[in-house]
């Protein structure tokens, strides 16, 4: 029973901190196009939530994966925002259209660490309402609030289940295409610079492999034209020519041979790994890349 003061010291001290640690979130959105009621629909949609929204700062939706530590690439500009705008979290929500699909990539950050700790990145076919739609459904899952009606809005018009997905490109789409011809499957996951760079360097191994070739296959015919020549002469000085042309096209003949199974070896293992390239940077269904936050847990970090 002595203890019981205690006890009710350290409930009253964690509720009072609690409720000092209200969820509240900078909201900064870059969309492509324009969205009408995007930020009203946040508001509408999670009243238990406080939002303030600035369209003006737009330094996160660089590519982070680019950076050696994704995660607290931007700590110092996040504390910095936070501190700023007097908020717990900031939410970045990035939309790009590609012809019938769109792109939705969600990255929440802590204020209080600066550091990343939630992200989501889908790609989606372009359905009525789907952008918004989609962004509660991040924004649900990150205050912990999701409606059932977003879910089913999805369902109803795309899939009934994440398994269900019919991806139009593949890693394995990328793979084969490159085993089929260097670059195809960079091309094909649109990554044009790479694909130049194994196209051309498997070119270059190709045309080095076909020069070694019929520079062996020169020096072959023209060591046996030497040496009939050598065998049917008598005249001393000829049959020294001869025999030095014979031996040079001798030493041609290795030399070029072995430079054509070098350059073979290396284009063969070339084409072989550009193929697994391609399957490594080939599409692919986009997943959650860093720890999942719980929203009963405001301060959670990653």
């Amino acid at each position: 029973m002595k203890k019981l003061p205690q006890y009710f010291l350290f409930f009253f001290l964690g509720s009072l901190y609690s409720a000092n640690l209200e969820s509240t979130f900078l909201v900064l959105n870059h969309f492509d196009k324009f969205l009408p009621n995007a930020d009203s629909s946040l508001i509408e949609n999670f009243s238990n939530s406080t939002f303030e929204f600035d369209s003006t700062f737009n330094i996160l939706f660089e590519d982070i994966d680019n950076h050696e530590n994704p995660a607290s690439s931007y700590m110092n500009t996040i504390k910095e925002l936070g501190e700023k705008h007097k908020v717990n979290f900031i939410l970045c929500n990035q939309i790009k259209h590609v012809n019938d699909r769109f792109m939705l990539e969600g990255q929440l950050f802590n204020t209080r660490s600066g550091g990343l700790i939630y992200r989501r990145k889908i790609d989606l076919t372009n359905y009525l309402n789907g952008q918004i739609n989609e962004l509660s459904m991040w924004v649900g899952n990150v205050t912990g609030s999701v409606n059932d009606e977003w879910q089913k809005n999805r369902e109803s018009i795309l899939f009934r289940g994440s398994e269900d997905i019919e991806y139009k490109k593949t890693p394995m789409g990328a793979a084969m295409r490159s085993l089929v011809a260097p670059g195809w499957g960079q091309v094909y996951s649109d990554k044009k610079v790479s694909a130049g760079v194994w196209a051309g360097t498997e070119s270059t191994l190709s045309l080095a492999v076909l020069i070694s070739f019929l520079r062996y296959d020169e020096a072959v015919k023209s060591y046996f034209s030497n040496l009939k020549l050598y065998n049917e002469t008598d005249d001393e000085k000829e049959v020294a020519k001869y025999r030095t042309s014979a031996e040079n096209n001798w030493d041609d003949h290795v030399k070029f041979s072995a430079l054509a199974i070098a350059f073979a070896s290396a284009t063969g293992t070339g084409w072989v790994t550009n193929s697994i390239h391609a399957w490594i940077v080939g599409p692919r269904a986009y997943k959650n890349l860093y720890q999942k936050w719980d929203p009963k847990s405001p301060n959670t970090t990653g």
